[in-house]
């Protein structure tokens, strides 16, 4: 648990009787792990798998936010009163479990903790603020480019200056997220294809930063 990047540079012997009181859990892919309003206050560390926080529309469908991974969190919404959205395990995970009064006692008795959340949360952030870019572009071909490039920031690696996903992402995944249908992202995504922008094999996306960039710009 302490290899979590909210731990990174922490001294562990100042919170060393306050570990003891986090939850590490496994979760079973498909277990609903929290749902917008919905209580106690935790925020999730994800130490192994994958969980995807998404929101319902008024028509019932999934609107895919964030795919958080190993190193990454969930929950920091609703220990700050708000409304939070759906996390479910999208793959068998381990998450450790951090109630708000624990946290609170973290921060104070190590103040790096506090430092690393905030780093944290401004990565969030940023991985939120391209999604969004990604939906304010018209043209479909343009947001899905701008999408691979916002996952590949977080799920992918680089390769030879470009950029590599290793987990094998659906044609329905990236609708939900954009909200479109998925036979649209089929379409463009077979254009970006044929473009030289993106290559797909079996369990991985292989994007070409430079290129990706030029559909974006409309070139």
């Amino acid at each position: 648990m302490l290899q979590h990047p909210l731990f990174e540079g922490v001294d562990a012997t100042r919170i060393e009787s306050l570990l003891h009181q986090i939850r590490r859990r496994h979760i079973a892919r498909g277990t609903v792990l929290a749902s917008p309003g919905s209580g106690p206050h935790l925020l999730h560390l994800v130490l192994s798998g994958q969980l995807r926080a998404y929101q319902l529309t008024h028509e019932g469908r999934e609107l895919l936010l964030e795919l958080i991974e190993p190193g990454g969190f969930d929950g920091i919404l609703s220990m700050a009163g708000r409304r939070g959205h759906f996390t479910e395990a999208s793959a068998d995970s381990e998450v450790a479990s951090v109630p708000t009064e624990v946290l609170e006692r973290m921060v104070l008795a190590e103040p790096r903790v506090g430092l690393n959340l905030i780093r944290l949360m401004l990565q969030r952030l940023e991985n939120r603020e391209e999604h969004l870019e990604a939906l304010a572009l018209h043209d479909p071909s343009q947001r899905l480019a701008r999408q691979l490039l916002a996952l590949g920031q977080t799920l992918g690696h680089s390769s030879n200056g470009d950029i590599v996903i290793e987990y094998r992402l659906t044609h329905q995944m990236l609708a939900d997220m954009l909200g479109m249908r998925r036979e649209t992202v089929t379409l463009h995504l077979h254009q970006l294809i044929e473009l030289g922008a993106v290559q797909v094999e079996t369990g991985r996306f292989h994007l070409w930063r430079e290129r990706l960039e030029r559909v974006i710009e409309g070139h």
